[in-house]
């Protein structure tokens, strides 16, 4: 006779450390007929419907957010997270610079079973679709740029004690908190950004089809500019390699055989300046907000534009073109 408790932490476990992979067609399953049995046991009594809001609230304290399950981090690198994430805002947002705010958080977990007895434990399925632990030992600070979906309120009720885990919780623990690394990344890679910045004069990542690219800019009206050797999805604009002094009339331009249109990007005092070319059917947007431009019969300019991440949609393309400004 098997203990039905222990294997459902155990699978917990198995799911969490190694996830899921996205990227092979067949899924080889190794569990048996009875953990199956036992999450659809879990799991089959919920009606979870994802709440969604037409206006994008302002971040704050006590809010529930899902995360994105991919993100371009400031070193243009993508990155995806094993599993969906929700998270629990435990800070205001603070600001890192004008354009970039972080906030703390702590990840919310739907393996209740692994709960020690002082941890927050809601079980209330009415807030977010389904029972939850509150990750409080597994604080962590994020970019609210990776934040998705605001799903609802919850107030943390602060505890502190010592407390004694069993094996599997303690597992549970180690597995969570490194799989949070994908969340704290995003303040990491934007630190090891900033330290790199002041040898550029601006620098566009891009992503689409999943292909990321970093095109870099070299500080401007310099004869001769330092240069310094990049990684593989890095580059140089080409006016860098021109040999000439770069001005801010020169733009970083992304030129891809799978995009039907060219997009510059030039850099003036305290604003960014993109355009399309040729004039097309487009919808530039930042945080869910439309921009406007202006257009005549060759191009599309928006002016004015900030640093940060901007979507590209347009019905000559399947999918979206993401760029970060920076």
């Amino acid at each position: 006779m098997f203990d039905k408790t222990q294997l459902a932490m155990d699978t917990i476990n198995i799911f969490l450390r190694e996830g899921i992979n996205t990227d092979s067609q067949e899924e080889v399953l190794s569990a048996n007929f009875e953990d199956i049995d036992h999450l659809n046991d879990m799991f089959k009594s919920l009606n979870y419907r994802q709440q969604h809001l037409r206006i994008i609230p302002q971040y704050k304290e006590n809010q529930i957010w899902s995360v994105k399950n991919h993100y371009i981090d400031f070193e243009g690198v993508l990155q995806h997270s094993k599993h969906d994430m929700l998270v629990l805002l435990i800070s205001n947002p603070e600001e890192l610079d004008s354009d970039t705010t972080y906030v703390r958080v702590c990840p919310l977990s739907p393996f209740v079973e692994q709960a020690s007895h002082l941890d927050q434990v809601c079980d209330d399925s009415s807030i977010v679709g389904f029972p939850f632990i509150v990750e409080t030992w597994n604080e962590q600070p994020i970019l609210t740029e990776i934040l998705d979906n605001y799903v609802g309120v919850y107030h943390l009720e602060h505890e502190c004690a010592n407390e004694v885990l069993t094996k599997e919780q303690s597992e549970f623990r180690e597995i969570e908190i490194s799989n949070s690394r994908y969340l704290n990344h995003s303040i990491s890679s934007y630190i090891n950004e900033m330290e790199r910045s002041e040898i550029f004069a601006f620098s566009v990542d891009m992503h689409f089809m999943n292909k990321v690219k970093t095109i870099h800019m070299p500080i401007q009206n310099v004869q001769n500019p330092k240069l310094v050797s990049l990684a593989d999805h890095e580059e140089y604009a080409a006016a860098a390699r021109m040999q000439n002094v770069v001005t801010e009339n020169d733009c970083i331009l992304v030129d891809e055989t799978e995009l039907p249109f060219k997009v510059e990007i030039r850099k003036k005092v305290g604003e960014y300046i993109l355009t399309i070319i040729p004039k097309v059917e487009i919808r530039l947007q930042k945080d869910g907000k439309d921009m406007i431009g202006m257009s005549n019969s060759e191009r599309i300019v928006y002016n004015g534009l900030k640093k940060g991440l901007y979507e590209i949609s347009s019905p000559l393309i399947d999918k979206l073109l993401t760029i970060r400004l920076k």
